[in-house]
Order: structure tokens, then C-alpha cells, then sequence
């Protein structure tokens, strides 16, 4: 399975964890949602479903630092008036550039695209401007 499943598979799990409310399902719950998805994806822990869940699982942890990060770059965009799907994007990809060992210019093409097909190519552009500006900081 490549990496662009996977992560379209946990973008699809955090919109989904996401519409649940702010504080989200509880870890048991959050695990059973991603066995879900794997199943239903056929996605086996060896095919990528343990990136699936370090996404998934370590974006949805961390997403208060993430979520601060965001909203200190998008001037005069307060959170809750950044989409979803794009606020997704960019938790997920920080989870990457900051936790995992995927190189920057990979993980911003990767949510660039993501943000192309599931929002809007102005949207892309945001999430590139954001992320862009977060690796310069690093």
C-alpha cells in the first residue's frame, strides 16, 4: 500500500474523530475506529496500517500543539474559520514533519495534494503557505 492511501485513510479517520466534537472520541474508541477503517480498506498492520494508526493516533494526541501552531501562522484566519479538512491536513502533516522521519518537502507535497482533492486548490495554497511558514520556524 502506498503512503498516499494511508494518509488519505487517516485523514478520512481524523474528519471522522473530528465531527465527534472537540473532545473527541476516548483512546479505546479512537483505536476501534481505526481497526475499523483498516478493515474496511483492507489495510493490514504490516500494508501500512501501523503508519495509518502512528498518524492517526499521534496527530489526534497532539493536536492542541498543533492546532496553536496553525493558528500562529494564519493571520487573520482564527481556527474555527479554517475548514476542517484543512484543519486536518495541516495537524496531520506537522504530526510528520515533528514526530516522524519523513522528509519536509515530501509531507508538504503530500498535504498539498490531499488539500487539492478533498478542499479546493485555494485551499492547497493555505495549507502550503502554513506549513511552509512552520518549517521555516524549525
Amino acid at each position: 500500500m502506498s503512503r498516499r492511501r494511508a494518509r488519505v485513510t487517516a485523514l478520512e479517520i481524523l474528519f471522522q474523530v473530528e465531527s465527534r466534537g472537540p473532545d473527541g472520541p476516548d483512546d479505546d474508541t479512537l483505536l476501534e475506529i481505526c481497526d475499523e477503517a483498516l478493515q474496511r480498506n483492507r489495510i493490514t498492520v504490516g500494508g501500512g496500517g501501523r503508519f495509518v494508526k502512528e498518524l492517526v493516533l499521534g496527530t489526534w494526541e497532539n493536536r492542541s500543539e498543533y492546532d496553536e501552531a496553525i493558528a500562529g501562522r494564519s493571520e487573520g484566519w482564527p481556527l474555527h474559520r479554517i475548514g476542517r479538512v484543512e484543519v486536518a491536513i495541516m495537524r496531520m502533516a506537522l504530526h510528520e514533519l515533528w514526530r516522524m522521519d519523513t522528509p519536509c518537502s515530501v509531507v508538504i507535497d503530500e498535504a498539498v495534494e490531499l488539500a487539492k482533492q478533498y478542499a479546493s486548490s485555494r485551499a492547497a495554497s493555505f495549507v502550503n503557505g502554513i506549513l511552509g511558514s512552520l518549517v521555516a520556524r524549525t
